[in-house]
């Protein structure tokens, strides 16, 4: 797990509209401070001192009350039990820390010590800061993030129309068997740049927590069949003599930074055609997966019948019904749909650019 996984993970630990986040809003509230160490493994053990055992179920008033002594509290790793209270936290006095207020620095050195999730409670800043290893996060406001995240899905929504507009373009030139690299590498491109806006909105809705409901649903109606588009898409183009997973070249495409995502070169290498500029003008031939994924009477059993049998969209276009009948699995239900699919869909996407 990479530190921004660690990071979302401890956010959504205590995400608004979680009982850990009840109390903590209950002791900011109050003015009050607190460390809170979750997990009482071996190595948190070694480093109590003092305070007194409780083992006793875990609720938002019950850690308020106990915040009200100086000492730490020890919750187990669910935060369903609180074990211990009023302890003092003894870590190594060596492990570096920039912080300056004692509960800070001995949070932070319990974090990187043990390897804990560490909760601390300024009462004077007022605000909640949470400790990891060496990750060090403190929650915002909610009102400043649900503003930001509201910008955010703003940014999501002309990155979706954009690409949504390249798709079109691409689907029309392939009815049309006109396809170029740059078309395709283009759509990739804008895949890419959607999914990675769409990791900044992930992180604000996993901060708003229950207070994030409707934007989450806005997020996931953006996104809907995004992953699949993109998938067959791949499937369709991919031209490495080296076979590959679609998620391997995906994975690549992610690694790209943001110049070498702007650079075709780059994401033609990925798919198999070389980084020569003169590559983007060279005509190409879609398999056909996206297009006919968008025929809901064919499963994917269908789609790889039909492209095992005619290699390229083309030929699958040129054909008539009774020609495709003759693949075995093909039956004239089927093949009529597609047909009939295919002309639906090429006047929908025509209509849709005027």
């Amino acid at each position: 797990m990479d530190e921004k996984e660690k990071l979302l993970e401890i956010i959504s630990f205590v995400s608004p509209g979680t009982e850990i986040r009840k109390g903590l809003d209950n002791i900011l509230d109050a003015g009050k401070g607190a460390l809170i160490v979750v997990g009482n493994s071996e190595s948190v053990q070694s480093l109590i001192d003092g305070g007194f055992y409780i083992n006793c179920d875990y609720n938002p008033q019950k850690i308020y009350e106990l915040s009200k002594m100086d000492g730490a509290i020890i919750l187990d790793e669910n935060t369903n039990k609180i074990i211990y209270a009023n302890v003092q936290m003894q870590p190594n006095p060596k492990i570096e820390t920039n912080e300056s207020g004692t509960r800070h620095r001995t949070a932070e050195r319990v974090a990187k010590q043990t390897g804990n999730f560490v909760i601390s409670i300024s009462e004077k800043r007022k605000r909640i800061t949470l400790y990891k290893d060496n990750i060090k996060y403190i929650l915002r406001n909610i009102n400043d993030i649900m503003i930001e995240a509201n910008q955010a899905i703003k940014t999501l929504e002309r990155y979706k129309a954009v690409l949504d507009n390249a798709l079109a373009n691409l689907t029309i030139l392939e009815f049309d068997d006109l396809v170029s690299l740059y078309e395709v590498a283009l759509c990739i491109q804008r895949f890419e740049m959607l999914f990675r806006i769409s990791n900044e909105v992930k992180r604000y809705i996993i901060e708003l927590g229950a207070e994030g409901r409707l934007l989450n649903m806005q997020f996931e109606e953006l996104l809907i069949g995004a992953e699949n588009e993109l998938n067959y898409l791949i499937e369709d183009y991919y031209n490495d003599k080296e076979v590959k997973d679609v998620k391997e070249v995906i994975a690549e495409c992610h690694e790209l930074n943001q110049e070498e995502l702007l650079d075709f070169g780059k994401i033609t290498q990925i798919i198999g055609y070389g980084r020569a500029y003169s590559t983007l003008d060279k005509k190409v031939m879609p398999k056909g997966y996206r297009i006919l994924g968008k025929i809901l009477r064919l499963t994917r059993k269908d789609i790889d019948l039909l492209i095992d049998e005619y290699k390229e969209l083309s030929y699958i276009i040129e054909s008539d019904a009774e020609e495709l009948t003759e693949i075995k699995g093909i039956t004239k239900f089927k093949a009529k749909a597609l047909k009939n699919g295919l002309k639906r869909l090429k006047m929908t996407v025509l209509l849709d650019k005027k």
